[in-house]
C-alpha cells in the first residue's frame, strides 16, 4: 500500500482504539489512578517550597541543590506511576484484543510481576525526558543560532526517543524482555508500522482536541446562560475534560497494544476487523 492508504489506515486505527474504551471504560479507572498519583505527587513536591520551608533555597535566594534533588526524585516517582499504569492499561487492552475478557485486577496483576523492570524504565524514562525539557528549556533562554540549534537537537533528541520507545512497554510487560533488548525489538517494530503509529497519534490528538473544543464552547455557554451559578457550568465542564482526557490517553495505550499485535500477527486485533478493520494485511517480520 501507499504512503496515503498507510496514513488512512492509522486514523481509522485511532477511531477503533477510541471505540474499544468505550467499550471498555473500565480501562479509564487506570488513568484516574494514575492521574492521582501523579497528582499528590506533584503536590507533594510543592509543598516545602508553598511552605517556604528554609532548606528549599539557597542563601541567593535560588532553588537550593537539595530541593532541586528532592523535585528529581519526585519527577523520577511521576514517570514510574505513569510507567506502572500505561503497562497495566497496555497488559489489559493486549487480553481484550486477543479474545479475552479481562477484569480490572488483571491488568494490576501483570504489572507488578514486572514492578523491577518498570521502576527501572521509569527512571530512565524520566531521566531522558527532563534531559529533553532541559534542553527545550535552554533553547528559549538562547538567541540567534545557538536557541536554532538547541531546538533542533531537542527535536531530533524527542523524534529518536519516542521512536526507540514507542513499543517498549508491550515487549516488557507482555513478552518480558529486558529494556535492553526491548529497546532494540520497539525500535524494529516501530518502523515496520511507522505510518500507523504517527497517524494513531496524531489522529487520537485531533479526535481529542475537536471534543476538547466542543466542551469548552458548550461550557462558556452554559456559565452565560446559569449567570451566578456560573460555578456548576465550570464543574460539569471541568469533569467532562477530565473524562476526555482520562478516555483519549487509555485510547492511545490500546493502539499502541493493537499495533503491537498488527506487527507480530500481520493483521489487526479480531474486534478491531469486527469493527470494520478486516481489510489490514501486511507481512510479519522474521
Amino acid at each position: 500500500m501507499g504512503f496515503f492508504d498507510t496514513i488512512g489506515r492509522g486514523w481509522k486505527m485511532s477511531k477503533l482504539s477510541m471505540s474499544v474504551v468505550k467499550k471498555d471504560p473500565e480501562l479509564m479507572v487506570y488513568m484516574f489512578v494514575c492521574g492521582i498519583l501523579s497528582l499528590a505527587t506533584m503536590v507533594a513536591i510543592s509543598v516545602p517550597q508553598i511552605l517556604e520551608q528554609s532548606w528549599t533555597q539557597s542563601s541567593d535566594g535560588k532553588m537550593s541543590p537539595a530541593y532541586m534533588a528532592f523535585t528529581f526524585v519526585g519527577y523520577l516517582t511521576i514517570s514510574i506511576i505513569v510507567t506502572f499504569w500505561n503497562s497495566a492499561i497496555i497488559a489489559n487492552a493486549h487480553i481484550r484484543l486477543t479474545g479475552g475478557d479481562p477484569a480490572f485486577k488483571d491488568g494490576f496483576s501483570i504489572a507488578m510481576k514486572r514492578i523491577h523492570i518498570i521502576v527501572i524504565w521509569g527512571i530512565i524514562a524520566g531521566t531522558v525526558g527532563l534531559f529533553l525539557k532541559m534542553l527545550a528549556s535552554a533553547a528559549k533562554d538562547q538567541k540567534g543560532s545557538a536557541a536554532v540549534l538547541a531546538m533542533v537537537l531537542q527535536f531530533i533528541g524527542a523524534a529518536v526517543w519516542w521512536m526507540m520507545t514507542f513499543f517498549i512497554i508491550p515487549h516488557m510487560i507482555i513478552e518480558g524482555k529486558g529494556i535492553g533488548e526491548g529497546l532494540k525489538s520497539s525500535k524494529k517494530m516501530f518502523f515496520k508500522t511507522w505510518g500507523e503509529n504517527v497517524t494513531s497519534g496524531l489522529g487520537i490528538g485531533m479526535i481529542t482536541f475537536f471534543f476538547g473544543f466542543v466542551i469548552a464552547i458548550i461550557t462558556v455557554g452554559l456559565m452565560v446562560i446559569m449567570g451566578p451559578a456560573w460555578w456548576v457550568a465550570m464543574i460539569v465542564g471541568g469533569l467532562a475534560i477530565t473524562i476526555l482526557i482520562m478516555w483519549s490517553s487509555a485510547a492511545e495505550q490500546v493502539a499502541v497494544a493493537a499495533l503491537y499485535i498488527y506487527s507480530k500477527s500481520g493483521q489487526m486485533p479480531q474486534l478491531y476487523q469486527e469493527m470494520g478493520m478486516n481489510e489490514f494485511q501486511m507481512g510479519t517480520a522474521a
